[in-house]
């Protein structure tokens, strides 16, 4: 019988993978990620003299490319084998390279425990094990993983094929969620008290459908009202006869013949008054409309969710004008209260949403345990004490504004997403999660090392958080796959929460199901009235093009540092918020150490501050005096300009004027969930390059409508650009072409129109999950979760006050 090593590597290469395993044992470094083991098997290569196809061809190296980490004891190696999307097979490799075996979860993280968090074995096995594949018996499960992200055509799915098995029992709970639908205690749809039951429906809605058809289709729904409600139908059906008469058709169709088309349609059509109120909770950084964008924690979270707000008003005036109902939508952007604002307007209570109709940002303080106001921003990685009572002001004020309990409620990031968990559980409403970014990817080893992190980034009740709001929410969005799933070679941001340890805290032997059908991807759009091609010259103001083109390039101000020897030379140009991970002193530092770059184009950003006194967050300082540093140490005066962070209104313009001297615009983050800006930049016309970590690989398509770069060294950056530069000076015509193809991309694939359908429709399926299957499964995981949060996570945010 073969052995679990022979299965995996070929005799005639056992010899080289022995010899190899041997130099990894011996070197210092004894945790290595799947970069680390790649480059030392290259370098192993190359010390035994092999071909280059070795390196890439051979069964060894399959092997090693699908390894996320190993690390190495005394006697074996232990191994994380991720052999497809999602999959793991774990590993204890003996260090003589003889022999292997499979090994459970549970043991893979006693091994990691005992090797990096130390601890006496007792301590050790008093740790607590979170493991919630248990309380998943109630949902259905996706088997591939490459459907991951689609949950709502799986659950459609399964939903019609239970209507089909069990026609009463769907029959029953289909009526009883159709007589649920209400506003603001007006019954909608269905009077119970004229209709008694789905056969009684049924029969009515043909009666009601032969009458209907003898009228013009245009008829409008008053002249029809009052014999619908004579026969038991309330206002919803929709605004005109042959809009009610298709409603009701789709409803016979659906319990004749279901398919997951049909109950989508049908759930799309008449459920949308139940999604008329909407509560946002985004409770971290500065969220305001003006002079916020550049603060600490504040950033594309706040553009993202302005433009969704305007986005799902828009959609849902028309939607629900068409169902023949005179309702508003109501949209409340709940955020935290800063009495000391500075010049933004963090410290209004109330604030309307520019561009809406009835959209409202809310501000509520934090208070301490004393009911005091806190003054002052704080860090997103020290809000978590204040939370729980945020949460219950929260409620207050929703059921204050919405008269009643909101329709949805959408969380933003872990702490919004914690918030958004405890008022769904209070208030008994539907969630949607939206992490916009998992801070668990993006440092390196936050979990195994959480203790040397927890004074500045208080990880342990972060990741608890996460976990907590990942579970309970009804559904899950993110902007792109790799965010649940990763690449066939990396785990994505979701994926990291499988399964881990945090040494002397918890192990979590099932963080998160991925194959429950409740992530969904639905990539954000950008404001097409802000960000247009620079080629709309009909749409440009000239007065905002002058300041621009001043502003970047040769105004002086005590705000703006540097002047340009050469301003009419293409700018490289990027905008984020001043800290590690958007990693802008790496570009600088790119630019620096490249004189093909510093010959051939300025370097212009634009970011937080250029004064250090005038940043809060500690964080931001130190990458302020890096950028300060390394333009000393590369001599950059007169090549480089560094702005303020721009205001979100005026940043279309300062990219189309990048663009009108062929500029490009560079995203050099170590590592980007999404990347709006590169949206924004693209649909500007500039030729945009973008890290290949994370999410902007699902935006651009490498070398035909942008670039995908390794940001994980300066030098890549660099080489990269003089790449562009190289291929332009043979293809003058090369920056256009990719420009037109960026804009392209751009308007055909990312819009907040198609956004806010898919999210809607998202909320009304899962609203009917919710009710009419997974309410009484989810007891055993709402449990089980209360204990988590009061017990663990509850304990551990109180001791930061």
């Amino acid at each position: 019988m073969q052995g679990l090593l022979e299965s995996i590597i070929p005799n005639d290469e056992k010899r080289d993978f022995k010899e190899f395993i041997s130099m990894l044992t011996q070197q210092e470094k004894k945790l290595l990620l799947r970069n680390d083991i790649i480059l030392a098997f290259e370098r192993f290569c190359d010390s035994q003299g092999k071909e280059e196809s070795y390196k890439t061809t051979s069964e060894t190296v399959r092997f090693l490319n699908k390894v996320q980490d190993l690390f190495i004891l005394e006697s074996y190696t232990v191994i994380s084998y991720r052999h497809a999307l999602a999959r793991y097979r774990l590993l204890m490799l003996r260090n003589d390279a003889e022999y292997m075996e499979e090994i459970s979860t549970d043991q893979y993280l006693e091994f990691k425990d005992r090797y990096f968090g130390g601890g006496s074995a007792e301590d050790r096995m008093r740790h607590l094990h979170l493991d919630f594949k248990p309380f998943y018996d109630f949902s259905p499960s996706i088997r591939d993983p490459k459907k991951l992200g689609n949950g709502i055509r799986f659950l459609s799915r399964y939903l019609c094929s239970n209507i089909f098995q069990h026609p009463r029992e769907w029959k029953r709970k289909s009526f009883d969620f159709i007589k649920l639908h209400k506003y603001n205690g007006t019954q909608l749809l269905i009077n119970g008290d004229i209709i008694e039951n789905f056969r009684h429906c049924l029969n009515e809605i043909e009666k009601m459908i032969a009458r209907l058809e003898t009228l013009p289709a245009q008829t409008p729904y008053n002249e029809v009202a009052s014999d619908m409600k004579k026969a038991g139908f309330e206002p919803g059906w929709g605004n005109s006869v042959g809009r009610i008469v298709e409603s009701m058709e789709m409803l016979k169709e659906l319990i004749d013949e279901p398919t997951d088309v049909m109950l989508e349609s049908f759930l799309s059509r008449v459920t949308l008054p139940l999604i008329s109120k909407i509560a946002i909770l985004s409770p971290h950084g500065w969220f305001g409309q003006e002079n916020v964008l550049g603060k600490p924690d504040t950033g594309g979270q706040v553009i993202y969710i302005l433009d969704q707000v305007r986005a799902l008003e828009k959609y849902l005036e028309k939607e629900i004008a068409l169902t023949g109902l005179d309702i508003k939508p109501q949209i409340i952007v709940l955020t935290r209260l800063i009495p000391d604002a500075g010049n933004t307007s963090c410290d209004q209570r109330k604030e309307k949403i520019h561009g809406t109709e009835n959209a409202w940002i809310v501000r509520i303080p934090f208070r301490d345990q004393n009911q005091n106001v806190i003054r002052h921003w704080i860090s997103r990685f020290k809000i978590w004490p204040y939370l729980e009572r945020f949460a219950s002001d929260a409620e207050t004020e929703l059921m204050h504004t919405f008269h009643g309990r909101p329709d949805l409620i959408i969380g933003n990031y872990s702490d919004g997403n914690l918030v958004a968990t405890l008022l769904s559980d209070k208030m008994n409403v539907i969630q949607c999660t939206i992490a916009h970014a998992l801070e668990k990817s993006k440092y390196l080893f936050s979990d195994l090392y959480w203790q040397d992190m927890e004074r500045e980034y208080n990880f342990s009740i972060q990741f608890t958080a996460d976990i907590l709001a990942m579970n309970k929410s009804d559904f899950i969005i993110t902007s792109t796959t790799q965010e649940i799933v990763g690449t066939e070679y990396e785990m994505g941001q979701y994926e990291s929460y499988q399964f881990f340890t945090m040494p002397q805290l918890y192990q979590v032997v099932s963080g998160v199901n991925l194959f429950a059908p409740k992530f969904n991807v639905i990539p954000p759009g950008v404001d097409e009235q802000i960000y247009f091609p620079y080629t709309a010259a009909d749409q440009r103001i000239q007065h905002q093009t002058r300041k621009w083109e001043g502003r970047l390039f040769t105004d002086s101000s005590d705000e703006i540092y540097g002047q340009l020897d050469a301003p009419e030379k293409p700018p490289i140009f990027t905008m984020a918020r001043f800290d590690k991970i958007k990693n802008i002193t790496g570009l600088i530092e790119a630019f620096g150490m490249s004189r093909k770059l510093r010959e051939k184009y300025n370097l212009v950003f634009a970011a937080g501050t250029i004064h250090l006194d005038e940043s809060q967050d500690e964080e931001e300082r130190e990458q302020i005096r890096q950028a300060y540093a390394l333009i000393d140490q590369y001599q950059l005066q007169g090549s480089l300009r560094w702005l303020p962070s721009i205001p979100k209104l005026e940043t279309g313009e300062a990219y189309r004027v990048i663009a009108d001297r062929k500029g490009f615009f560079v995203q050099p983050a170590l590592f980007e969930a999404f990347g709006l800006t590169i949206l924004e930049a693209m649909a500007s016309g500039l030729v945009t390059f973008a890290t290949h970590f994370g999410g902007p690989r699902e935006i651009i398509r490498d070398g035909q409508d942008g670039f995908l770069i390794n940001t994980s060294e300066p030098q890549l950056i660099a080489a990269a650009i003089e790449g562009f530069a190289d291929s332009e000076e043979k293809n003058p015509d090369l920056w256009k072409e990719i420009s037109e193809k960026g804009i392209e991309r751009v308007r055909e694939s990312f819009t907040w129109s198609l956004y806010s359908e898919r999210l809607i429709n998202l909320a009304k399926l899962y609203g009917f999950w919710r009710f009419s299957v997974s309410a009484e499964g989810k007891k055993k995981m709402d449990r089980y979760c209360e204990f988590i949060y009061h017990f663990l996570y509850k304990q551990r945010a109180e001791q930061l006050e």
